[in-house]
């Protein structure tokens, strides 16, 4: 097709594909931002959930929810295992795990190709359509049959070595990497986190994969910093807040760091967010002795998470090393902090150590351990005030350097670029 003289070349389209309902997925609301400020025309789908809206129009982007169709009745949904099930099963959990992965994996095959024909009937054609985790990357190179354009695999973890992939009975798991090696190696290009996520990928798949890190974009931190929690809870002046934000799920340290809150005094524990241990974290931290000093909130919205983040004296993420994929993860809340100014405790495993001791921005514990847990937190909140102020400005310093956003941005506009679809106007 020839277009008529001074006619204007259409901004590339840019389908980001979810599986969750878009409420508070920070990473996927950085990367819609970040591509909708360069110019492209960006859709986010993801999963139609309730009541919220099936269409809107957010920070330049659009947001379309598309209900995920029912898979074929023909195909059994055996109930597996719970995710906090004993890791030995016993001869029946064994059978239903086995044959219940089975069937789920044929049901997710069928229901992909059916969900990926509800998004082509909203969204026909773009020209990069890039998958947000491993389930919604066969929608992705399917959409690339239909419609043409290129894809891109966003791997926010290593898949078949994290939550209840990493417990499949091991010839499944096997199956798995391998169905995941075809589709990684029939992608246009691959993303990643983390370095340490990058080392495995790359090993696994023998493929480059480019860093994007999951860091907060600049942010203005107020002086004095904001105080929301101590408003919103009631609290006194002089009583300090060890934050948790994100998922309520299991080995995140969740029930040790509540243990470990009855150490330090003159402080509250608020675990901000969802997940499917919320009811029951909340429950047990309920019976401890000092249950007046945890407090369980909901989660908020990507948009409001500096704000609260520079409300707490301490962030608290004390991972535990279940699974490699836990070993080497890097969460953001790690680099939320960063950029609200608020010292960290952190495990001391691979993936977050070696940032921690690097810009000095907080302090690194055994996350099995609430007393060491604890210690940590001391460490910050008993520091003298000259202590503190060199942690809040570590943090900082970090975020306005390599551990900001503005750098995994460029990362990011360069790999389209190098799929054939730069930013409009040559940025990136």
């Amino acid at each position: 097709m020839i277009r008529p003289s001074g006619a204007v070349e259409p901004a590339p389209s840019v389908v980001l594909l979810l599986n969750n309902p878009f409420l508070t997925d920070s990473r996927s609301w950085k990367l819609a931002s970040t591509l909708a400020a360069a110019g492209y025309r960006v859709t986010v789908v993801a999963r139609h959930r309730d009541a919220l809206p099936q269409r809107e129009e957010r920070d330049g982007f659009t947001i379309l929810r598309v209900a995920q169709p029912p898979p074929p009745r023909w195909i059994l949904a055996p109930p597996l295992p719970a995710d906090t099930a004993p890791a030995v099963l016993g001869p029946t959990q064994v059978v239903r795990e086995v044959v219940g992965r089975t069937l789920q994996g044929i049901r997710f095959v069928l229901l992909a190709r059916r969900w990926a024909e509800a998004i082509g009937h909203n969204v026909s054609r773009a020209d990069i359509w890039q998958a947000e985790g491993l389930v919604t990357l066969p929608l992705a190179l399917a959409l690339r049959r239909r419609g043409g354009g290129r894809v891109v695999y966003d791997s926010r973890d290593v898949h078949v070595e994290s939550g209840r992939f990493a417990r499949l009975p091991g010839p499944w798991r096997w199956l798995l990497r391998r169905r995941e090696r075809a589709w990684v190696r029939a992608a246009d290009a691959l993303l990643t986190v983390s370095r340490p996520y990058a080392d495995v990928l790359e090993e696994t798949f023998g493929r480059a994969a480019t860093i994007v890190m999951n860091t907060q974009p600049a942010w203005q931190r107020p002086d004095p910093p904001p105080r929301r929690f101590h408003e919103r809870l009631g609290l006194g002046p002089d009583e300090r807040v060890v934050l948790y934000l994100g998922q309520v799920v299991a080995h995140r340290g969740i029930e040790e760091l509540c243990d470990a809150i009855g150490l330090v005094e003159r402080a509250v524990l608020v675990v901000v967010g969802f997940g499917a241990r919320y009811e029951t974290f909340r429950a047990r931290a309920a019976a401890l002795p000092h249950a007046a000093r945890i407090h369980f909130l909901p989660g908020v919205a990507p948009e409001e998470i500096p704000a609260w983040t520079a409300s707490a004296d301490v962030s608290a993420m004390p991972v535990q090393a279940a699974t490699l994929n836990h070993r080497l993860n890097t969460p953001t809340k790690l680099f939320d902090a960063m950029g609200a100014g608020t010292p960290v405790v952190a495990s001391d495993l691979p993936g977050m150590a070696p940032i921690i001791r690097e810009t000095g921005c907080g302090v690194l514990c055994d996350p099995n351990d609430a007393a060491d847990i604890a210690r940590a937190i001391r460490a910050i909140l008993d520091a003298p005030p000259e202590v503190r102020a060199r942690y809040r400005d570590a943090c900082l310093d970090a975020a306005r350097g390599p551990y900001g956003w503005q750098p995994q941005a460029e990362r990011l506009l360069t790999l389209y670029a190098t799929l054939g679809a730069p930013a409009p106007g040559g940025s990136g």
